[in-house]
């Protein structure tokens, strides 16, 4: 079985199923950035952004 790592192309990246894409200077606020963290505390959740700065505050669904 013969393996081919590279990097896929424009039109390679669109036929692909199921897998993510990122368009810079994209922000969606129902995605939480997974490299801060968050932490829940008397029924709020804390979100925190890669530097560690607090960037939001909420509560559960």
């Amino acid at each position: 079985m013969k393996t081919d790592n590279r990097e896929l192309n424009t039109s390679e990246l669109e036929a692909v199923n199921g897998g993510m894409k990122w368009t810079p200077g994209t922000k969606n606020p129902d995605v939480i950035d997974a490299r801060g963290g968050q932490f829940s505390c008397l029924g709020l959740t804390f979100t925190f952004d890669i530097k560690g700065n607090l960037s939001s505050v909420g509560t559960k669904p």
